[in-house]
């Protein structure tokens, strides 16, 4: 009888796995697409970013930045330090960041480029922070340079993201009352 039983547990049992692994990986792929960092932007190399903004079909800003940028550093302590602007880019964008002076070359789609050739040739950029908002096919939406305080920077992303600058300029968005009116 123990015989028995226990051929029984050995042929029963391997086929009870399966079961448990799926409900584990279930809930653990269900965990992690829940949470988002708060702590930290993730910025990608604009090459890896524009890839995965495809396959996410995410909007795309870019930050081109600079290490001796004063405001630059504003933008890092103030604005992308808040929680909300944190959660916000790392669930509805792919986040770029791009080094002006950089030499450090990128592999756009078999085209050879350096961040900094990147900022002046393709995309003029003449004063840092420079973000460039565009859409995950990498299509060109638009630039804002400057710092931007959080709740500024905030009603942008909506606006961004919502594709709200498909149906107004961003002035009147702000004018009838940004993301707390249209959200």
């Amino acid at each position: 009888m123990k015989k028995l039983l226990f051929v029984i547990i050995l042929v029963l049992l391997p086929l009870s796995f399966p079961f448990a692994q799926d409900k584990s990986e279930k809930k653990s792929s269900k965990e992690s697409s829940a949470k988002v960092d708060t702590t930290k932007i993730i910025w990608l190399p604009y090459d890896v970013g524009l890839k995965l903004a495809k396959e996410s079909g995410k909007h795309i800003v870019v930050n081109f930045t600079a290490k001796w940028c004063g405001y630059c550093k504003k933008m890092e302590k103030e604005t992308f330090s808040m929680p909300e602007v944190i959660k916000f880019l790392n669930t509805n964008f792919v986040c770029i960041k791009v080094d002006g002076d950089s030499k450090n070359e990128l592999n756009v789609s078999g085209y050879k480029i350096t961040e900094q050739n990147l900022a002046r040739n393709e995309y003029r950029v003449t004063g840092y922070p420079t973000f460039w908002f565009l859409k995950s096919t990498s299509e060109r939406i638009g630039p804002v340079t400057g710092y931007q305080p959080t709740d500024r920077y905030l009603d942008m992303l909506y606006f961004v993201k919502d594709d709200i600058y498909q149906k107004m300029t961003f002035n009147d968005y702000i004018t009838k009352g940004g993301r707390k009116v249209n959200n």
